[in-house]
């Protein structure tokens, strides 16, 4: 039974893009590398279908958003760069899967887009690295909501259930950063508690302690001012009873932001209840 066959974590910070950032991608080339890295894990996995979340979409806060929209589109050209443009077809047959099971365990979904979507460079600068390894392969953007850290793991499962129900070989990427508050003069202010937010994922991740993620301190993640936390929870949800490799393949912020990249490989399909 398929069901999901590859799980990864994505940053996105827009500088990433060499198109972009020019000279100062250099400065994050261990993330550039990292997401290389998981594209091409991603590709070996042989997906059919990729499902990404991200922070940055047009989300709902009492909801989980999904695209019900046959196609989606993006460009840079808020960063200067008109001609990145990205297109990507929708799996409206897993779309409608999902909602079907959602709607059955009470798990708020709406649409985010129903006449086309404009992507948000939650997705796009991920997809720069991962497009490039899996093209043509059809995408369907997610968004998280307000709704407690417990209701996003459910909406994991529910992730898992619709693509074994579908029989259908799907990849789950969940866009985020980690704290946005490593260094003075980072993005949203410093907080020495950013780095400690950051170091307690980063090896929870790594031993897969999902319960260690779950249980983070509100107080520290509040602190810590984070974007990709309930997308890792989606994420951890829909891997859930599976036998998991974790692999941390780049971490750094040296813009005060942590930016990490992880690959999650399926090592043997079990019986999904």
């Amino acid at each position: 039974m398929c069901a999901i066959v590859f799980g990864g974590i994505a940053p996105h910070p827009p500088i990433l893009v060499p198109e972009v950032g020019g000279e100062r991608a250099a400065e994050v080339a261990a993330t550039a590398g990292g997401l290389e890295a998981l594209g091409r894990e991603l590709a070996e996995a042989r997906p059919e279908a990729l499902l990404l979340v991200s922070p940055h979409g047009a989300g709902h806060r009492h909801a989980m958003g999904i695209l019900t929209a046959g196609t989606s589109s993006g460009s840079f050209i808020s960063w200067g760069v008109p001609g990145l443009e990205f297109f990507y077809e929708n799996d409206l047959v897993l779309v409608e899967a999902l909602m079907e099971d959602t709607e059955r365990d009470g798990i708020p979904l709406g649409p985010i887009g129903e006449d086309g979507y404009d992507l948000d460079w939650g997705v796009l600068v991920p997809m720069y690295f991962l497009g490039q390894a899996v093209q043509g392969l059809p995408l369907t953007p997610l968004t998280y909501s307000g709704l407690p850290l417990s209701a996003h793991l459910a909406f994991g499962r529910a992730i898992q259930r619709a693509a074994a129900r579908l029989d259908r070989r799907v990849a789950l990427i969940a866009s985020g950063d980690l704290s946005h508050r490593l260094l003075p003069g980072a993005p949203a202010g410093y907080d020495p508690m950013g780095r400690v937010f950051d170091e307690k994922l980063v090896e929870a991740l790594k031993a897969y302690d999902r319960e260690a993620v779950m249980g983070l301190d509100p107080h520290l993640v509040a602190r810590a001012g984070e974007c990709g936390l309930r997308s890792i929870i989606i994420l951890l949800g829909a891997l859930e009873g599976l036998q998991v490799e974790p692999k941390v393949l780049s971490y750094e912020g040296p813009f005060g932001v942590g930016y990490l990249v992880a690959s999650f490989r399926i090592r043997a399909d079990v019986e999904v209840r």
